[in-house]
């Protein structure tokens, strides 16, 4: 019987294999085989989960994340994934990490940062005390960044150089805010917005796809996007807070209200039929 240091695959194989698995698994697997050891400083995704200080009060996994990212050897990286949980809504070691990320070149970032436990919400819930600094807006690299908590300061975010992107999922970003990342992602082609706060205008000539996910808006959002195709739009009511501009190349629209009253399919009606491609 062939034992781990006969295994037939090869390190191509191999080394796509890891790349599905969360770092820590991958170390733990390298262990079985000294063919395999070096391997996992050279898996183009990472992945890392970090629990609150309840669950790991020695701060092992934050440890681990310091040690794996100190002996990486790739220049670049394909793919960082954090999902983070803590009882505080802030965490000493994010900009370090990130700034890993961004320093080796990141192609997709993908951010989760929740308080562990909201004891009045009963529920984890993303937190908004990090705010991310000057050099997180300037990352070339970028073709997918996808940010759940953390803060964008207008006071920071002068401008956004995300040339390369090309998909973002974001919540509970400014209209401002908003309006420096559609300037600064010139190839953006795939936005989503979950819990949009006061957003008034979604202007960008490259968007082909667009997902809106809220409860309410407090002000009507006018679109603008000439090359979109698909439109999802999720609220409680519709109440002219969607007001399509330009989206002459629109072929599919899926628009979800909880409630609509006579009202809303009127204005809906409408609305729905200056678009002549949308099914």
């Amino acid at each position: 019987m062939a034992g781990i240091e006969d295994c037939p695959l090869g390190d191509d194989l191999i080394e796509r294999i890891f790349s599905f698995l969360p770092t820590k698994d991958v170390v733990k697997t390298c262990v079985l085989s000294k063919r395999w050891r070096p391997y996992w400083k050279t898996v183009p995704n990472l992945r890392f989960s970090v629990s609150s200080y309840r669950d790991d009060p020695s701060g092992d996994r934050v440890q681990f994340v310091d040690r794996a990212l100190a002996r990486y050897k790739l220049k670049k990286v394909q793919t960082f994934h954090l999902v983070l949980r803590s009882e505080f809504s802030d965490h000493p070691k994010i900009d370090s990490w990130l700034q890993f990320a961004v320093n080796h070149q990141v192609e997709e970032l993908l951010l989760d940062l929740k308080i562990e436990f909201d004891k009045i919400l009963n529920q984890s819930v993303p937190w908004e005390g990090h705010i991310f600094s000057p050099w997180f807006y300037d990352c070339s690299s970028l073709t997918r960044l996808s940010l759940r908590g953390g803060c964008f300061s207008l006071s920071y975010c002068e401008s956004v150089s995300w040339s390369s992107l090309k998909s973002l999922s974001i919540k509970r970003v400014s209209d401002e805010v908003l309006r420096k990342i559609l300037l600064g992602s010139p190839v953006l082609e795939y936005l989503t917005l979950e819990g949009p706060s006061g957003l008034k205008e979604i202007r960008s000539g490259s968007l082909r796809e667009l997902v809106i996910d809220a409860s309410s808006t407090s002000s009507p959002m006018h679109i603008s996007t000439p090359q979109l195709l698909s439109l999802c739009v999720r609220l409680n009511y519709f109440d002219e807070i969607i007001r399509i501009v330009e989206a002459p190349s629109l072929l599919e629209a899926e628009l979800d209200f909880n409630g609509p009253t006579e009202s809303d399919f009127c204005l809906l009606k409408e609305m729905l039929c200056q678009l002549q491609n949308f099914t």
